[in-house]
């Protein structure tokens, strides 16, 4: 009989360190399913159990989070070393075992990732049995009609897992009247994602295709899968949209887009630990300012506050070096504190995670940092004909390979990217207006720049590089914008 659900957890138990029967398992586990959607009832019975006894199912699964680079001196210079993974448990029930060691309970699948899943038997000391379920990814699109601009929202449920050199989980595609409108992170939620895009086109049927292909390839392997399908249980995954007459849905001006200032969870600073510094917002805009906070210090002293800017190339290999762009005189108090205001130089215009040192007396004391946010202007002009020219300008697009690229989306078709490496932190992206007369949409996603060698590793797996993040916010610093031209 069930004994109720259970709660989410990290690591309930070790397993690796619960040992089995000298037996071996006891009894047999059974799943009325083999495979199953993320919300999904099933039950799970066992037999020949340990009569009258109380056991925990317990869920085994992982969590995914972006490898980011922290330095030991603070500086969080964000170099991209791919996709962590750590281990997660749940318990989905607590059981009791009837007078001949039987039990039957129904339980819900949990949000998380897709693919195969192992369901523990468990009392307090060793493991008694398991059961598999294979979690197939489940989609949803709406709405279904709208005029132009509206928001098409696409949600999906149980992705696969992200594993490194793995053909059997790659990422998921978006298409659009069968173009290629960009990616769907893998980096997910618990194996969840949401995607808007905007309705384009002219009023009529279109097409939404969600397509994966082996090797994470972002163009769809069109033969037929025979002995390639990568996971059992992958529906066909299409809808249309119907675009109706009416006011079209336009973006709000660029301006009111941009990413807003973030604030540190905690500015707190030990009082007994020597220099050290902070600061007020872990990022702000490229116009923006932020407060440096500083404790520790000899009380009285005179503190230089440094912003340098990052010059150099990493289109061979990193060869950067930190050159002074602002500095900030201050006085620490008799507490040995201090705060001041401080802003990148005025003309700056370098994006991503930036150093801030403080000095005494020449001497570098204390570093910690934080990261300016890109900015894109209006477009150098929103109508004319068929063949004008469009200019994407902006700055505060960064120097590493989180920061160093943008993607560029017409109409939900990928029709490029810019790159902020050759003048630091400034594009200038061209491109010509097309398609009917009316309203086009000019979508900027975030994306990730490779930084290998491609000759050795043309196919790293998954591959996910300079590709349009649809959900932007699962990019380790997302952001989007989106531009609104009226061909006449």
């Amino acid at each position: 009989m069930a004994k109720g659900q259970g709660e989410a957890g990290g690591i309930i138990r070790n397993l690796r360190k619960m040992p089995t029967p000298e037996a071996g398992f006891q009894g047999e586990l059974q799943c009325e399913s083999e495979e199953a959607q993320v919300g999904d009832e099933v039950k799970i019975s066992g037999v020949g159990l340990p009569e009258k006894r109380e056991f925990q199912l317990l869920w085994r699964s992982h969590e995914t989070e972006w490898d980011i680079e922290t330095n030991k001196d603070g500086v969080l210079w964000q170099k991209f070393f791919g996709i962590n993974h750590r281990e997660r448990q749940e318990i989905l029930a607590s059981v009791e075992t009837d007078p001949e060691g039987e039990f039957a309970v129904d339980v819900e699948i949990p949000e998380d990732y897709g693919g195969l899943h192992d369901i523990y038997l468990i009392d307090d000391e060793r493991r008694i049995n398991k059961v598999g379920i294979l979690v197939v990814p489940s989609f949803d699109v709406s709405p279904d009609s709208g005029p132009l601009g509206s928001p098409i929202t696409v949600t999906a449920h149980g992705l696969p897992l992200p594993i490194a050199e793995s053909v059997d989980t790659p990422p998921y595609h978006i298409y659009y009247d069968n173009s290629y409108t960009g990616l769907i992170s893998p980096v997910t939620q618990r194996g969840t994602a949401e995607v808007t895009i905007p309705a384009t086109g002219q009023p009529g049927t279109h097409v939404i295709d969600v397509e994966r292909c082996q090797f994470a390839n972002a163009h769809s392997y069109r033969q037929t899968h025979i002995g390639l399908l990568s996971l059992p249980g992958t529906p066909e995954l299409s809808w249309t949209f119907e675009l109706t007459e009416g006011e079209p849905q336009l973006p709000a001006p660029i301006g009111d887009q941009a990413p807003s200032r973030r604030a540190r969870d905690d500015v707190t600073l030990p009082d007994d630990e020597g220099p050290k510094i902070t600061t007020s917002h872990r990022a702000i805009p490229v116009r923006g300012s932020l407060e440096v906070i500083g404790s520790g210090f000899p009380p009285g002293s005179k503190v230089e506050l440094v912003w340098p800017e990052l010059e150099g190339s990493n289109m061979r290999e990193e060869r950067f070096k930190e050159v002074t762009a602002e500095k900030v005189n201050t006085t620490v108090d008799s507490g040995g504190k201090f705060r001041a205001e401080m802003k990148p130089a005025p003309e700056t215009v370098q994006g991503g995670p930036h150093p801030i040192h403080a000095m005494i007396d020449g001497e570098k004391v204390a570093t910690t940092s934080a990261i300016v946010l890109p900015e894109f202007e209006e477009l150098s002009r929103d109508s004319g004909p068929v063949g004008s020219q469009i200019t994407i300008n902006a700055q505060g697009v960064g120097w590493n390979e989180i920061w160093n690229q943008v993607t560029i989306v017409y109409d939900n078709s990928y029709i490029g990217y810019a790159c902020g490496g050759d003048i630091p932190g400034i594009i200038e992206a061209k491109l010509r207006a097309t398609g009917g007369p009316g309203w086009h949409f000019i979508d900027i996603y975030p994306t990730i720049q490779k930084q290998r060698n491609f000759a050795k590793e043309a196919f790293e797996i998954p591959f996910i590089y300079r590709l349009p993040f649809l959900n932007w916010d699962s990019h380790p610093e997302g952001y989007h914008f989106r531009y609104a031209f009226k061909v006449e």
